[in-house]
């Protein structure tokens, strides 16, 4: 048994220090990224202040102060600094602009100040209070992440015709898992054991092997949030009655339509994989608030369904244009359809279909040879 404990803590120590490496590694690599976008200037300092959180347990390597119940609870404190600026984080990916950099070290000041005062005042309160701000800023992140992913993914889909490496799940699901995280860390060290020690610090990396990946990959849509919809001079509709606005808006869808129809028909717009809602507004002669609301109004589709849905289509066309001894892949027909990727297409060909496209593909080859 007393091998067993020794073989623990061994490999507790040795996941420290791989995760305390592991942080390092990725100061190093977000260093040649964080001038691209705040947003990844937020993630470096998050990484900088885990590792120096982690690289500061070296303290407990010396026998005279390894016990010291003073010295741990002020590291623990110190522990939870990193968690305003990985929040600013996750806030800035849903909704740019948010938290500025000074208040978010504004914050870090604040939680680091209960490490000072214990210093002084080792007080539990004190230790106590210092959590429960750790647990509010936390909370706090999560209602709000959730509450401007829901919207930012709203106008994704009133604005863009993809959503490859601009989504922002990743965002809600990696804010629930950090603070799930936090919750689990306040749990397994009340009555703390090596395994405990070990579970975290490998489940910690995995977490965020995944953040850093998908941030690497993310580009935030700042024009989400600027007003470049706004009608033109000569559409003002004030002082119109409610018969002559409806009948301006009637001429209005009906010119939108008659444009549109040439534009994704004959021209295939669509075709663009990178198509929003400005390029195809700019095109038909018209505003994005306008074209939003046509299509909101008349097709009941958001932007992004109904490009879609013509992509859709293309594919169906061309799968059925296929001669039978075709060497034609999937990946072909959604790139020749003007997806940007694999997973989008089968998601939106069965949204619109409700088969897959390799199974519509399948039946569409099986079927010409049962005719011959």
């Amino acid at each position: 048994m007393i091998l067993d404990i020794q073989s623990l803590e061994a490999l507790a120590h040795y996941t420290r220090g791989g995760v305390t490496i592991f942080f390092v590694f990725w100061c190093f690599m977000l260093r040649k990224y964080e001038k691209r976008s705040y947003m990844l200037k937020l993630l470096y300092f998050s990484s900088l202040l885990i590792a120096v959180c982690y690289a500061k347990d070296v303290l407990f390597a010396f026998t005279s102060i390894k016990y010291s119940t003073h010295l741990n609870n002020i590291c623990g404190i110190l522990d939870m600094v990193y968690i305003p600026v990985i929040s600013a984080f996750f806030l800035e990916v849903v909704r740019p602009g948010a938290v500025s950099m000074r208040q978010t070290w504004a914050s870090v000041a604040f939680l680091a100040s209960f490490a000072l005062i214990y210093v002084f005042l080792p007080f539990k309160a004190i230790e106590l209070i210092a959590s429960c701000v750790a647990f509010a800023i936390s909370a706090l992140t999560l209602v709000y992440v959730t509450v401007f992913a829901v919207r930012y993914r709203k106008m994704l889909y009133e604005n863009y015709s993809y959503t490859e490496n601009v989504d922002v799940v990743w965002v809600m699901l990696s804010c629930y898992a950090s603070f799930g995280s936090f919750v689990l860390y306040e749990l397994m060290f009340q009555n703390a054991v090596w395994l405990s020690d070990v579970i975290f610090n490998i489940s910690g990396m995995v977490l965020w092997t995944i953040v850093f990946k998908f941030a690497q990959r993310h580009r935030v849509l700042k024009m989400l949030f600027q007003n470049n919809g706004s009608p033109a001079g000569d559409t003002d509709e004030t002082g119109l009655t409610e018969t002559e606005a409806d009948m301006r808006k009637q001429e209005r869808y009906k010119y939108i339509e008659s444009r549109i129809q040439l534009l994704m028909e004959q021209e295939k717009l669509f075709l663009m994989s990178k198509l929003t809602i400005m390029d195809l507004a700019t095109k038909i002669g018209t505003n994005k608030t306008y074209l939003s609301e046509y299509l909101n109004s008349n097709l009941n589709m958001s932007f992004h369904d109904f490009v879609n849905k013509y992509r859709v289509e293309e594919a169906c066309r061309i799968i059925d244009a296929l001669p039978q001894d075709s060497k034609r892949t999937i990946i072909d027909i959604s790139i020749k359809s003007g997806f940007n990727s694999i997973s989008s297409f089968y998601r939106q060909f069965a949204k619109f279909k409700g088969i897959s496209p390799r199974k519509y593909l399948f039946e569409k080859m099986t079927k010409a040879e049962e005719n011959e």
